[in-house]
């Protein structure tokens, strides 16, 4: 039996008090020590450490209308702590800043596409996005405190390590968190794509009031984020919603999901068969005109990924699927199959929507802001 000294009882009311008033703005104390049982003794003690180290506020708004003595409402601190969001892709690094209630104040620029898909291109170009930001927030009298970054998996998110990413050339064990913290002298946290992609859609899009669901990042590679009862659920080894690696028999042989349902291969597919694409944005417009090889393409690569669905509904149970990424273009000629796939071999009566994801262009940056947020507020909350 696990035995709590003093202080870490302290930390975990702490750390617990901290995800509620992240969740739920604007709450008193009343309802906090309603909501989670803590004594009001145990909630003015550590609401107070919050207010004197800058973490939380009084709201400055006081109802009129209640008899008696009115609960002052309580807020996490917009410049509690300001962070940059990183999504380092395949193919392009995009970011953006934001501040500790999770709004974005702006975006890093134009996204950059690398030369190469190297390691030494990838990070020259990660650092002038980042530096692009840290310039922006220095004209607005911006600190910041800390960066989180989306990267394709997989990698272990306690030591910052990216192990051995598909589809990214050179990148074996290499130790972005460790590489980025040192040249900027602040906090690094790095998560997979997918996995932050979630968080942005439970906190910023269309999940902040469904407890369980899927969110699918359909790009070169893809991936999954598992919500379960309102919590990102990253499993012992940081390799769930690995669906990108789901088995496939295809040609007389098993082949990964992601690579015969790919952004890249539904690309060389397409110029295989003479329609001389170079971007998904250009398949959209074929698929708009009707065009039966582009439909053709669309609907195989939407049945691979539909089975994919099923499979997780299955192992999971979400209420919803999100799906986000670049193949998010394309449109209801991509959603449609799936949908159709998922409706005829869904077992049971389970009523689980599929649907696009609201907030999908930047789902991962924002993700990765979020990620960092919540770690340098939890981090700084353990040290009061």
């Amino acid at each position: 039996m696990l035995v709590l000294k003093p202080a870490d009882t302290r930390n975990k009311n702490a750390t617990t008090l901290l995800r509620l008033l992240l969740k739920q703005d604007s709450i008193s104390r009343v309802e906090l020590s309603r909501t989670k049982g803590l004594t009001k003794t145990t909630i003015t003690f550590i609401i107070n450490e919050f207010i004197a180290f800058g973490i939380v506020e009084e709201s400055s708004i006081i109802s009129t209308d209640n008899v008696g003595k009115t609960p002052i409402n309580l807020h996490i601190r917009t410049n509690a702590v300001y962070t940059i969001g990183v999504h380092l892709g395949r193919q392009k690094v995009k970011t953006v800043l934001m501040d500790a209630r999770m709004n974005i104040i702006s975006k890093g620029g134009e996204e950059l596409p690398y030369e190469r898909s190297v390691l030494k291109d990838i990070l020259k170009k990660l650092f002038e996005s980042i530096d692009y930001v840290m310039e922006d927030a220095k004209k607005q009298k911006i600190k910041i405190g800390a960066i989180g970054i989306g990267i394709p998996g997989p990698l272990d998110a306690q030591t910052g390590v990216v192990r051995h990413p598909p589809k990214l050339k050179g990148w074996k064990d290499v130790p972005l968190g460790s590489i980025v913290q040192k040249e900027y002298g602040i906090p690094v946290w790095i998560e997979n794509d997918a996995n932050v992609s979630a968080l942005a859609e439970k906190w910023l899009g269309s999940g902040r009031n469904i407890h369980n669901f899927i969110y699918i990042i359909l790009n070169e590679g893809i991936g999954a984020g598992v919500i379960i009862n309102d919590e990102l659920y990253q499993g012992t080894y940081d390799f769930v919603g690995e669906i990108g690696h789901f088995l496939c028999y295809e040609q007389g042989q098993f082949q990964y999901l992601e690579d015969i349902a790919g952004v890249d291969v539904l690309l060389h597919w397409a110029n295989s068969q003479g329609l001389s694409v170079k971007s998904l944005k250009k398949m959209a417009e074929l698929l708009q005109q009707d065009n039966q090889i582009a439909n053709s393409i669309v609907k195989k690569i939407a049945t691979w990924i539909g089975s994919a669905i099923v499979n997780a509904i299955h192992m999971i149970g979400p209420q919803t699927v999100f799906i986000g990424g670049k193949m998010v273009v394309l449109g209801e000629p991509l959603i449609q199959p799936i949908r159709k796939i998922v409706s005829h071999y869904l077992f049971g009566k389970q009523a689980v929507n599929i649907q696009f994801s609201s907030i999908s262009s930047n789902a991962v940056p924002s993700g990765a802001g979020i990620y960092a947020i919540v770690h340098w507020l939890e981090k700084k909350s353990s040290e009061i």
